[in-house]
């Protein structure tokens, strides 16, 4: 099992310079206190998240830590000119010297979605569309495409990523749709929500994955070769009676920015690391 974090980036009611310097230094610090990686949420128009194009945060991440993988759950690939996005992978995964990790997703708000001129009810489709022709970019010298929303011809690819073929995928889901399509990729999968859910979803997964006779690209770290995450919230401070206030202010605040909360989201110190003050962060543990 490994622990990992997954950070949002809120809005932190202080100047945008001051959040970012925070959000490297504790990257920083969980770099050093051994943390198996950080993924970053890309979310749009809301306090909820300020990188919402995660991968010029990841590039200053990349540079700011040493051994933790790291990557973005999720690119939002409705969003995304597939073309662009297999060459901010490439350069990623150089700075990182390999360490990219790479979530894909449709999006989990219509209201973003609408925002980009994206129906959410063919953000799927479209999502496949790309999830498929960035694959194919990965690993090729000269992309040619053709699919329902991207076409491609005779495009030269003049970088490829540092891992070979191609850096991970990653898929999140909070439903059984979402996670038998992530085993049915062999993606590696990160759940959340009540444990009755996360269950249900990681059995999904597992099905789907066992059926299709493993992970895409395993993972010798884990068993199987897939790695399966449950996210939780955690505070970090000295004693139970410091760290719920302050928890609970920052779920409220995540709250309006427009993240739904879990029942059980109730904060329980259980977890150290090296910086006087941390924000409220979500730990996924990976098994």
């Amino acid at each position: 099992m490994k622990v990992g974090l997954f950070d949002h980036v809120e809005h932190g009611e202080r100047p945008l310079t001051t959040l970012f310097d925070e959000r490297l230094r504790f990257a920083e610090a969980a770099d050093a206190a051994g943390f198996y990686c950080l993924h970053v949420a890309e979310h749009h128009a809301t306090p909820l998240n300020m990188v919402p194009v995660p991968g010029v945060y990841l590039g200053a991440l990349a540079r700011a830590t040493k051994q933790m993988r790291m990557g973005p759950l999720v690119y939002l690939l409705p969003l995304y000119s597939p073309l662009r996005l297999i060459e901010e992978i490439c350069m990623l995964d150089h700075l990182s010297y390999g360490r990219l990790d790479v979530g894909v997703g449709r999006g989990v708000s219509p209201y973003e979605l609408k925002f980009h001129k994206v129906e959410h009810d063919q953000s799927r489709e479209i999502f496949i569309d790309a999830f498929k022709c960035v694959s194919a970019g990965l690993v090729t010298d000269e992309l040619s495409y053709t699919g329902e929303h991207f076409v491609y011809e005779n495009v030269p690819i003049a970088l490829r990523p540092l891992q070979q073929p191609h850096p991970p995928f990653w898929y999140g889901s909070s439903n059984e749709i979402g996670s038998t399509f992530a085993g049915e990729e062999g993606l590696h999968f990160v759940t959340l929500g009540p444990m009755a859910t996360a269950k249900a979803n990681i059995d999904a997964y597992k099905a789907a994955l066992k059926k299709r006779g493993g992970a895409a690209q395993p993972k010798a770290a884990f068993p199987g070769g897939a790695a399966i995450g449950v996210q939780r919230h955690i505070f970090v401070a000295d004693t139970d009676a410091e760290a719920v206030p302050v928890a609970l202010k920052a779920v409220v605040l995540v709250s309006i920015a427009g993240a739904p909360l879990d029942a059980g989201l109730t904060v329980r110190v259980k977890l150290w690391v090296a910086l006087g003050r941390t924000p409220l962060a979500a730990v996924m543990v990976i098994g």
